[in-house]
Order: C-alpha cells, then structure tokens, then sequence
C-alpha cells in the first residue's frame, strides 16, 4: 500500500511507501523536503470551506471604497497625518509648549493630576523637556491662554514642573 499526501511546495500529489510514514522526502516535481504522513493522519483535519466568490468580491469592494474615503480625507485635510512627537528626529522645545501650558492651565484649574500626566509627557524629552520649560521662565514663550494666571502663581506652577520634569 502507497501513502498519497500533497507537497506543501508545489501542491502535487506525491507517493511514498508505506515504510517512509513519518519520516522526510523530497517531492520528485520541485525537490521540496515534506514530512511523509502516516496513513490516516490526515483524517481527523477538517477540509476548509469553499470560497464564497460573491463574498470575496464585496469584500474586495468594501476594501476599495474605504482607500477612496481615506483618500478623500486626505485631500481635504491636506495630506498625511504628522509624525508624532515620540517618533521625530530634531524635535525642538518649541513643539513641547504645549505641555507646558496644558500643565499651567489644569494646576490653575486644580486639575493636578491632570497636569501630573502633562508633566510625564513631557519629562519622556528629556533636556529638550526642560528647556520648553526654560522658555517660558525666560519669557522666550508666553501663551495668551495663560495670562488670566497672576505671574508669581505662574512663575511658581512652571518652577514645580522643572523640579517634577528633572
């Protein structure tokens, strides 16, 4: 009795003895090394479903329609996505303002833990972090937003974020 299995490289069937069950052989069509089932091995697999051919093509559809979309999104919205900050090379202190006045608004606003989470974002850069702090000490960067904050209460709420982001 022969064992008849597929290759797994070419999908032709092959034949072997019944005393290689087990064991490695090349398929004689493209040379590919198979393991030689033994008999009955494969019975207890279950076959796959047939391909639903309509299903296929409305997925294809769907699939199309959505890249359309994304593709009109783009158009309006003026491209691509940025990169985000934790992925940019040469990232200046000027693009991690906003955590500084974030932090400043939500400690004005008593949200503290709220600006405990903006003072973690902001320690993740390091040297760069502080000197986005450094700028506004400085006054090299103000914000509007913040100008309903009495300057010493500032002055003290950026202190707190050096001392938290060093």
């Amino acid at each position: 009795m022969t064992i008849r299995f597929e290759c797994s490289g070419c999908g032709k069937d092959v034949t072997a003895p019944d005393a290689a069950a087990g064991k490695k052989g090349k398929c004689p069509s493209c040379g590919n090394v198979n393991k030689i089932p033994s008999p009955g091995e494969d019975d207890d697999l279950i076959p796959l479903a047939p391909i639903d051919e309509e299903e296929e093509s409305r997925h294809k559809e769907q699939v199309h329609a959505l890249y359309e979309q994304e593709q009109s999104l783009l158009d309006v919205t003026g491209g691509p996505l940025p990169i985000p900050l934790d992925q940019r090379e040469n990232l200046s202190s000027e693009e991690l303002h906003h955590f500084v006045v974030n932090f400043c608004l939500d400690m004005a606003d008593g949200k503290l833990a709220r600006a405990g989470r903006h003072a973690e974002q902001l320690k993740r850069y390091g040297p760069i972090g502080i000197q986005a702090i450094n700028d506004f000490i400085t006054g090299m960067a103000t914000e509007p937003a913040m100008d309903h904050i009495p300057r010493p209460v500032l002055h003290g709420f950026l202190k707190e974020l050096r001392t938290q982001v060093m």
